[in-house]
Parts: structure tokens; C-alpha cells; sequence
């Protein structure tokens, strides 16, 4: 297996200045569930940014100028290197949460969940329609954080995106206990009440941010500069400090 930190120091050399006009465009991924809306909402109100496309499986009308829709074909994506149905606008930023649930209520049921297999071409996607930065938002089981290389790449998958040389690149992991919004009334209770209980015994740095500061954060990331940012669930909260503040960039 490469060595991650020798793919990280060679991103960082690759990586240009940035230069930031105004007007950027930013394109969303998988917004599914409160995560995902508070990811759409965060973009829609960030100054920097004059267009944000969302990905969609079945139409969407906006009422906002800013927001638009962009049809993507899911089962295209299980096809890598198949272009029909699966390319990508032509944006600055892609914002792409991964393993959320859909809401409840259906509101989300017209955007594009996405899943950790289908990173790498959505990345690869991302990088052939000229997008300059990659912001993945990755929740980890707490359990997991604990194990998770502090700083490193988890497995070939983050490897992969490493390589594919943007100008900056963003993994987040934040902190989920998993299962709450999943199963019927009382599978969701029960996983609740496992989930209270893990909140206890976790160490306050991993505890679980809302929906609003995750989204934050990940805007937070993206305005790090170039290079590649492993960001953890004991670090992520720094990002986003306040959660009624938009993050500066």
C-alpha cells in the first residue's frame, strides 16, 4: 500500500495558489436528511457563492435563482467510466455527504443519497468537470474514532482521492452513533436510547455536532487553503465554533 503521508506531501506540492474570484459556483452531493438540508442551506446563505447546483434523481423546481438542480442518474454511478447520465457541472466546489438517511417525511426524496462506494467516481466526476476543491463529509461511528489515524488516511478509497490532485482537498469525519433515523418506530427508539447511552461514555471532544455545525464545518474546511485536510471528529467542532456564526473564507 503507498505510504498516505507521502501521497498527502505530494498533493501539497501540486497544489497551485488559490485565487478565488468572486462568484464561485458549488455544486452538492447526497444531501439527504437534516445533515444534507443544513448543507443546502449553509451554501444558499455563504456570500461566496453565486450558484448552487444540487444533485437530483427526479425534478425539482426551485423557487430561488441561486439553487439549481442538476439530474443525475444513480444506477449510473454503480457504471464507472459510463458517462450517460453521469456527468458532473462544470463548478469550483463539490460539497458530497455520504451515508446519510432521507428524512422521515420524504421532503429529501428528489436529491441523490450517496454512499462511500460511490466516492471515487463522483470524485473522479468532480475532477474531470474542473472542480478545484472536494469537501467530503464522512461520518464515522464514534466507536470508530477512536481507532481512526489521527491525521491519516483510513483506507485506498481516501488514498484515492488524495491522487486525483485537487487544489484542495477536504475529509470530514464527524461523529455518528448511527441508527437513529433508520427502521420503524420502535427500531428507531431503541437505537436512540443506545445512542444516549454511547453519548455518556464518549469523550466530550467526539460527542455528536447538529446537523447546522457539521454543515459549517464543512464550508470552514474548504476555505482552508490548498492541500489536504484530514479532519476528525475531535477536530471538526473547532471549525465550527459557533453554530449560528457563518464561517468566514
Amino acid at each position: 500500500m503507498p505510504n498516505p503521508s507521502s501521497l498527502v506531501a505530494g498533493a501539497l506540492h501540486r497544489a497551485a495558489p488559490l485565487n478565488r474570484p468572486p462568484g464561485r459556483s458549488a455544486l452538492a452531493i447526497g444531501t439527504v436528511g437534516r445533515t444534507g438540508e443544513a448543507l443546502i442551506n449553509s451554501l444558499l446563505a455563504h456570500p461566496d457563492y453565486a450558484t448552487v447546483h444540487v444533485a437530483v434523481e427526479a425534478p425539482l423546481r426551485s423557487t430561488l435563482p441561486r439553487l439549481r438542480p442538476w439530474r443525475i442518474d444513480p444506477d449510473a454511478l454503480a457504471r464507472p467510466g459510463d458517462p450517460a447520465g453521469c456527468a458532473l457541472p462544470p463548478v469550483d466546489d463539490v460539497y458530497c455527504y455520504i451515508d446519510g438517511s432521507r428524512s422521515y417525511y420524504g421532503r429529501d426524496r428528489a436529491y441523490v443519497p450517496a454512499s462511500a462506494g460511490q466516492v471515487p467516481e463522483l470524485a473522479r466526476l468532480a475532477a474531470a468537470a474542473g472542480a478545484r476543491r472536494f469537501i467530503l463529509v464522512s461520518p464515522l461511528p464514534a466507536f470508530l474514532q477512536m481507532a481512526a489515524p489521527a491525521g491519516g488516511a483510513l483506507h485506498l478509497r481516501e488514498i484515492g482521492l488524495i491522487r486525483l490532485g485537487f487544489e484542495t482537498l477536504a475529509i470530514l469525519r464527524p461523529t455518528t452513533t448511527g441508527g437513529g433515523g433508520r427502521g420503524n418506530l420502535l427500531e428507531r427508539l431503541v437505537a436512540r436510547g443506545a445512542s444516549a447511552m454511547l453519548d455518556i461514555l464518549m469523550p466530550q471532544g467526539l460527542q455528536p455536532l447538529s446537523p447546522h455545525r457539521i454543515a459549517q464545518a464543512a464550508l470552514t474546511a474548504a476555505a482552508l487553503g490548498p492541500g489536504v485536510h484530514l479532519i476528525g471528529g475531535d477536530r471538526i467542532a473547532a471549525l465550527a465554533p459557533d453554530h449560528r456564526t457563518m464561517p468566514a473564507s
